[in-house]
C-alpha cells in the first residue's frame, strides 16, 4: 500500500508556528483536513494523581468534545489515557468510547487520532484529531503512518514554542544575555530544560543534572539557592547568587507570562546561568590588564563581596590554602602588599 507523505505546506506551517497562535490554529486545521478529520486539539495533560488539562490550541472543537476529552483522559484503558501515557506513538480508533450527540440528538461515531509528547515526568503534550466520517482500516493506518512521520517535527516545534516564550521574557527581566536556564520546583527537580542548555550546564564546574534533578557540587551554594527560591511567593522578582564562573539568578516562574497559565510552572522558579566574563567588566579588566587567571579573577570578585578567605573557600568549593595562594598571586600582580590595599585597588578597578 502506498502511503502519502504529510503535505509540505503543513510542515512549513508547523515550522513557523512557534510563538504564533494563528499559525498553530492553521496547522491543526490543515492537518485535520489532510487526514479526513473535522477538528484538532493540542493540550497539556497532567499525568499525576491530581490530574488537570490545559488546552493550548484547537480548531473546530465543540465544548462537548472538550468535556469528553477531560473526562476520559484519566479513565483507565480509555483512548485518551493510552495516548497520554504512551508517548511518541500515534493511536487511532473508530469509536469514541463515549457518546456525543449532534443537534438533532443523533449519536455520532468519531474516528480519531492521538499522540503525546512528554514535557517532563508528570506532564505531556497531547494532540487529538477527530472526524465524523467512517473510515476503513487501511485508510486509518495510512493516516496513522502519516502522523507518525510528523511527530519529530511536532516535538521540535513545541520545544521551540517554549524556548521562545521563556528566553524572550528572561532576557527582558534580567536585561542581559544568559548562557543557560531551566525551571525547577522547590526540590530542584527539573520541570523544563533545553538540550542545548543541558550541555552547557554539564560543562560547568558547579552544577550538574542527575536523574532530572539539579545538583550543586557545593552544598552551601545549593542551600543559598533554595533560600532564594523560598521567596517565590513574595513580590521579589529576582535575586542573584554568584558561584564559580557563573552568576545564578533566581526568578519566580509566576513573574513570567505566556506559560500557558499552568500550575507546574507557577510553583517553580527559573534559574539562569550567566557567564561572568560576558557580563562583568571588572573580571574582564583583571584578566586583560593585570594578567590574572580566570580563577584568580573570580577569587578577586569574591574578595570584593566577602573579604574572608574561609568564606571564599566555602563558596568556591576550594581549600583555604588554594584561596590563600590565589590572594597572594593577585596581590603580586596588582602590586599591593596587604589585603587592605588589595581591597582599595580592586574597588578602584571596579569603579572604572
Amino acid at each position: 500500500m502506498h502511503i502519502l507523505q504529510v503535505p509540505l505546506t503543513i510542515m512549513e506551517t508547523l515550522s513557523k508556528a512557534p510563538g504564533n497562535p494563528v499559525l498553530w490554529h492553521l496547522f491543526l486545521t490543515e492537518l485535520a483536513g489532510a487526514i479526513q478529520c473535522d477538528s484538532g486539539l493540542l493540550s497539556i495533560v497532567d499525568l499525576g494523581r491530581d490530574g488537570g488539562v490545559h488546552h493550548l490550541h484547537c480548531c473546530n472543537v465543540a465544548p462537548k468534545q472538550l468535556r469528553c476529552f477531560e473526562r476520559n483522559v484519566y479513565k483507565a484503558g480509555s483512548f485518551h489515557a493510552n495516548v497520554a501515557k504512551h508517548p511518541y506513538q500515534v493511536f487511532c480508533s473508530n469509536t469514541l468510547g463515549g457518546t456525543l450527540r449532534s443537534g438533532g440528538g443523533v449519536v455520532s461515531e468519531f474516528c480519531r487520532f492521538g499522540v503525546s509528547i512528554p514535557l517532563n515526568r508528570r506532564y505531556a503534550y497531547c494532540m487529538n484529531l477527530n472526524g465524523s466520517r467512517p473510515s476503513a482500516e487501511p485508510e486509518l493506518q495510512a493516516c496513522r503512518h502519516r502522523l507518525q512521520a510528523l511527530v519529530p517535527l511536532l516535538q521540535n516545534a513545541l520545544w521551540k514554542e517554549q524556548w521562545l516564550s521563556l528566553y524572550s521574557q528572561i532576557t527582558l527581566l534580567t536585561g542581559k544575555h544568559v548562557a543557560a536556564y531551566l525551571i525547577v520546583d522547590r526540590s530542584l527537580n527539573v520541570l523544563f530544560s533545553d538540550p542545548v542548555f543541558n550541555r552547557i550546564i554539564a560543562d560547568m564546574d558547579c552544577v550538574e543534572i542527575r536523574d532530572e534533578r539539579l545538583a550543586f557540587l557545593n552544598k552551601a551554594t545549593e542551600q543559598r539557592v533554595l533560600a532564594l527560591m523560598a521567596g517565590v511567593d513574595c513580590d521579589t522578582v529576582m535575586t542573584q547568587n554568584q558561584h564559580a564562573s557563573y552568576a545564578i539568578t533566581v526568578i519566580p516562574a509566576r513573574a513570567l507570562d505566556n506559560l500557558y497559565a499552568w500550575e507546574f510552572y507557577k510553583k517553580g522558579a527559573v534559574l539562569t546561568f550567566t557567564r561572568c566574563q560576558e557580563n562583568n567588566p571588572t573580571l574582564v579588566r583583571l584578566i586583560a590588564l593585570y594578567k590574572l587567571t580566570k580563577f584568580e579573577a573570580l577569587c578577586a570578585l569574591q574578595f570584593i563581596a566577602k573579604p574572608s578567605i574561609s568564606d571564599i573557600a566555602t563558596d568556591s568549593n576550594r581549600s583555604t590554602e588554594t584561596v590563600r595562594n590565589h590572594i597572594k598571586s593577585i596581590m603580586q600582580k596588582l602590586d599591593v602588599h596587604n589585603q587592605g590595599a588589595l581591597m582599595k585597588k580592586l574597588l578602584a578597578i571596579a569603579a572604572l
